[in-house]
């Protein structure tokens, strides 16, 4: 279907443009959105709204060297299927619950304190904060390898960077991350 909406585009750069994104990233994007919903009965139509949203950024795609049209892919398939999932949630709220269901058994996570929740939550803001003041490739880097879970030879070809140097650029990220984090933290203490 997507091939049928990128052959009707006017510009002919443009559908040329938009085939090959098709072809080289479609598979980056199939494993991006599986990797978040873990199925695959909405698997193709999340990668047709993904492709469906890239279109109508061609202008601003053609712009990108191909670290960041990666990284814009990654993003632009990862907030599809986010958004799907909420309206999704949103729906499921409004389902009703027969007498033959447990939603007990639906609820986890009772174990946990109040205090517990708020201690994770702050640590999270934490390492969220940290995350986004690194320079943009560190960001990508274990974005792609932690949230996405990339392989290492993925990452070099994605990052361009040699496949025997991922480990050293991840524990560079990390070890800066976790260097922002303990600075903030120590600016709270004082």
């Amino acid at each position: 279907m997507i091939t049928m909406v990128i052959a009707a585009l006017a510009d002919d750069s443009d559908k040329s443009f938009m085939l090959d994104l098709y072809q080289d990233y479609y598979g980056l994007v199939r494993k991006t959105i599986y990797n978040i919903i873990h199925e695959t009965g909405n698997l193709e139509d999340l990668i047709n709204d993904t492709f469906l949203k890239l279109i109508e950024k061609t202008s601003l795609i053609k712009t990108l060297d191909c670290c960041k049209t990666a990284a814009y892919v990654v993003y632009t398939s990862r907030n599809v299927t986010i958004n799907f999932l909420k309206h999704r949630d949103v729906l499921n709220k409004h389902v009703f619950y027969g007498e033959d269901k447990d939603l007990a058994e639906k609820i986890s996570g009772w174990e946990e304190t109040i205090e517990d929740k708020i201690i994770r939550q702050e640590k999270l803001k934490e390492m969220g904060s940290a995350i986004l003041r690194l320079p943009e490739k560190e960001k990508d880097l274990l974005y792609f390898k932690y949230i996405l879970e990339m392989a290492d030879e993925e990452l070099a070809e994605i990052m361009g960077i040699a496949p025997a140097s991922v480990r050293q650029y991840l524990t560079r990220a990390r070890r800066k991350a976790k260097s922002l984090m303990d600075k903030e933290v120590n600016k709270h203490v004082r």
